[in-house]
């Protein structure tokens, strides 16, 4: 791998995020809350999405974070988010009043599944303390109809102290999401800029969280920038076969969006990115469950389709929504989105593939789409960086 080719990138990352501009937020309220329904135990179930206002990726802080994410947007990089903040944000959804339109039928235990993320990772500590993660599960210990708490972590912060943490005020299922992205290390390092060196780092995560009796979930980030439509299907499909033999309990394709200040973004500006396809998307998932000859597997598809939001902006954000929200998602044409995306909310829903493979193709771009699909790139992955940005090479 390059070196060269890493450091232009991440220079141009930490240039992108310098533009982000400094917002200040009320660090007693919420970033953002939502729900949608959610498939556990073979039916369709009510979850909850609380993100709180976070002090914000340590990964993002260092090196400039992940090519595609721009979560930062929503974190105020000169101040710090205390214990008494986050508990007064989680205060607020246990008594509802976060609520931008309050209702006396609101309540977490409401919600079987409820997710708990920090713009971040949840465990680790210098991101948002032991003692508040302490009090929110010990508060959602309180809700007995909550049957799992979903919360995201990268791998190496994945340790048995707050893992014990955990098990010791929380009785229900706790699964933790973790950005796997891509099992190719060049793929990984330099299309995703995950800053994960070794992928045994992953694997320690898993069985850790295992030997506590937790579920793993890997989140796959579908077509980073610089490969094409067909390379980042085979990647995802690769990646989430691996994700399973590694002992995942379930994976999550999530297909990349468009954030503000993101290298995923800079490059669909400059004419070198497109957002996947939703065909791609499908390819993907029929293409997992073909190799794995397992329909049981869990396999979910992530992104952002519109779900509906209770609590949001503190601040202008992309339609005035919320600061995180990226300004593209994953689409096919205009005429066909619209049901496509309808169609995997159903199958977030059920988990069935005929949700997907029952969508006849679009007359205004299906055509265009496999033209696309089945075209190629000769050249590597390096060599794709040093044609985009051969200036930052000459020195």
């Amino acid at each position: 791998m390059d070196n060269k080719v890493i450091e232009v990138l991440e220079n141009k990352i930490l240039e992108l995020r310098k533009k982000v501009p400094i917002k200040t937020f009320n660090k007693n309220k919420l970033a953002e809350v939502e729900i949608n329904e959610f498939f556990y135990q073979g039916e369709c179930v009510d979850r909850i999405m609380v993100v709180l206002r976070a002090n914000g990726c340590e990964h993002y802080k260092k090196n400039g974070g992940c090519s595609m994410c721009s979560h930062f947007n929503g974190t105020m990089p000169n101040a710090v988010i205390t214990n008494e903040n986050y508990k007064n944000q989680w205060d607020s959804v246990v008594d509802g009043s976060f609520l931008e339109k309050p209702t006396k039928d609101f309540s977490l235990n409401n919600f079987p599944i409820v997710c708990v993320y920090n713009l971040g990772s949840l465990l680790n500590e210098n991101e948002i303390s032991e003692d508040a993660v302490r009090y929110i599960f010990t508060s959602l210990n309180t809700f007995k109809n909550i049957k799992k708490v979903i919360i995201e972590s990268r791998a190496e912060y994945v340790k048995p102290k707050i893992l014990e943490v955990i098990k010791n005020c929380f009785d229900g299922i706790v699964e933790v999401g973790i950005g796997v992205e891509s099992i190719n290390d060049t793929i990984r390092q330099v299309c995703h800029h995950k800053g994960l060196l070794d992928i045994n780092t992953v694997i320690d995560a898993v069985n850790c969280l295992h030997d506590f009796g937790f579920k793993a979930l890997a989140y796959i980030n579908f077509k980073p920038i610089l490969l094409t439509e067909k390379e980042a299907v085979a990647d995802a499909i690769q990646t989430s076969i691996d994700c399973y033999n590694m002992g995942f309990d379930a994976i999550s394709i999530e297909p990349t969006s468009l954030q503000e200040y993101s290298l995923a973004n800079h490059l669909n500006l400059m004419g070198y990115y497109r957002v996947p396809w939703l065909w791609s998307l499908r390819e993907v998932v029929l293409g997992i469950q073909n190799k794995l000859n397992n329909t049981d597997f869990d396999i979910r598809l992530g992104g952002y389709f519109d779900e509906e939001i209770l609590s949001g902006s503190q601040g202008e954000g992309f339609a005035g929504r919320n600061e995180i929200f990226p300004h593209q998602t994953s689409c096919n044409c205009s005429v066909c989105s619209p049901k496509f995306i309808e169609q995997i909310k159903t199958f977030n829903k059920t988990y069935n593939a005929k949700d997907l493979q029952s969508i006849e193709p679009c007359p205004h771009c299906y055509d265009l789409w496999k033209e696309i699909y089945n075209s190629s790139d000769s050249r590597t992955i390096e060599q794709r960086v040093k044609d985009i940005f051969g200036d930052k090479f000459e020195n």
